[in-house]
């Protein structure tokens, strides 16, 4: 595998994960500022704001993808 092809996967990675990771830490932090609701049916509420922070920390480990696919696939590779 060259570093050209290398460097495409990290940034298919990039968008794939990034993307929605970014929207869950959003959800995350406004759950987390006491803003967020849930729906369920007929039944709805508020979620609790402890429950933003694990969404928050799960969404950083999702950037963790791309830069581990950079990390083994084109870091180091002489073209």
């Amino acid at each position: 595998m060259t570093r050209k092809t290398g460097s495409i996967i990290t940034i298919v990675l990039a968008v794939l994960t990034l993307c929605p990771s970014f929207f869950c830490c959003v959800f995350g932090a406004t759950t987390l500022a006491g803003r967020g609701t849930y729906e369920l049916g007929a039944e709805s509420g508020a979620l609790p704001s402890w429950v933003g922070l694990p969404l928050i920390l799960l969404a950083l480990l999702a950037w963790l993808v791309p830069l581990a696919s950079w990390f083994f696939l084109v870091r180091g590779k002489t073209d």
